[in-house]
């Protein structure tokens, strides 16, 4: 890994800048990036929120942090923000039918006849791989976009599951060596 210095820093191009891939030509390289699809869900006030979201990492155990990442217009980044608690719910294969579900429908649909239960404020989706409650603990502003930090408060596990993996714009599973 190369230290970021200074003169290294004022070297790396500025967006807008040429020099750049266009967003196209990123946008198919991400494309190869396989990724657990999850639904990112808080509470906004009495009713529940949520949207896909591919962006997710663990920052560190000590204390045990996840980052997501939000677009800055999104209702579920407000919803967020405002309840302070978050879930992060890894899609398993069976489930694959949410994804368009929590990233094309109008927001006040996406829940409908999607089980549901509460943990620490934020809901968690029934049938998930494991899911991840938080409590926001930053959010910081880049491009076009939020990293939003949280603290741990409630991990849930189905061991059985099998996790929803995207993979060049197709949901595909993962296979295991016997």
């Amino acid at each position: 890994m190369t230290a970021l210095t200074a003169e290294t820093a004022a070297a790396t191009p500025v967006p807008g800048e040429t020099g750049l891939v266009e967003p196209a030509e990123f946008r198919q390289a991400m494309t190869r990036f396989a990724t657990c699809v999850t639904v990112i869900t808080a509470r906004a006030g009495t009713r529940p929120v949520g949207c896909t979201a591919t962006a997710v990492f663990s920052l560190t155990d000590h204390p045990p942090t996840l980052v997501v990442s939000l677009a800055s217009h999104s209702g579920t980044l407000s919803a967020v923000r405002a309840a302070g608690t978050f879930a992060v719910n890894v899609l398993s294969w069976q489930q694959r039918d949410l994804v368009d579900r929590f990233s094309t429908l109008p927001a006040a649909l996406r829940f409908e006849e999607v089980p549901h239960h509460t943990v620490h404020g934020a809901p968690v989706l029934e049938g998930t791989v494991t899911a991840v409650v938080c409590r926001v603990a930053d959010c910081v502003p880049l491009d076009d976009h939020v990293l939003v930090s949280g603290r741990v408060l409630h991990t849930l596990t189905h061991d059985g599951a099998t996790p929803l993996v995207h993979f060049a714009r197709r949901p595909s599973t993962l296979e295991f060596p016997v």
